[in-house]
């Protein structure tokens, strides 16, 4: 990124527009970082503002952002971790049933009333699975 802008400036151009050059060759979330540097970058070299104040200013903003997104992250590890194990506890339940001598597969595919459990507990396990996943996406997408 730095020999980017270091390129564009060797041409003539400003540090803004070499800050949007490497803005466009990166992803992920320190594209929008470096997207405010561009615009703050700019709005110094037109106003002759002290960038000092204005990229600690900036700096602040973007290091709040960094650990409200860690906050957010460290708040739903919590539910995601729960609905993965709830998500592996049927087939915990046969394979408990397989080492206690059970055979669970024979009883919930060979018999009528297995399959009629097979087919609500999966009907179950689905739902449960993709409301769980809802839930954690909204509340991604609420505190974003």
């Amino acid at each position: 990124m730095a020999e980017t802008v270091a390129g564009m400036l060797e041409m003539g151009g400003t540090t803004a527009e070499g800050l949007r050059l490497a803005a466009a060759d990166c992803e992920g979330p320190g594209v929008e970082a470096l997207e405010w540097l561009a615009a703050t970058a700019e709005v110094v070299r037109r106003s002759g503002a002290p960038a000092a104040s204005i990229f600690d200013g900036i700096g602040a903003g973007l290091l709040a952002q960094i650990a409200e997104s860690d906050e957010q992250e460290v708040a739903l590890a919590g539910p995601r971790t729960t609905a993965r194990v709830l998500a592996a506890l049927p087939l915990i339940g046969l394979l408990l049933g397989a080492v206690l001598g059970v055979n669970p597969l024979e009883v919930l595919l060979g018999t009528g009333i297995g399959v009629v459990c097979l087919l609500a507990g999966s009907a179950f396990w689905w739902a449960g699975h993709w409301w769980t996943a809802r839930l954690v996406r909204n509340v991604a997408a609420s505190t974003s």
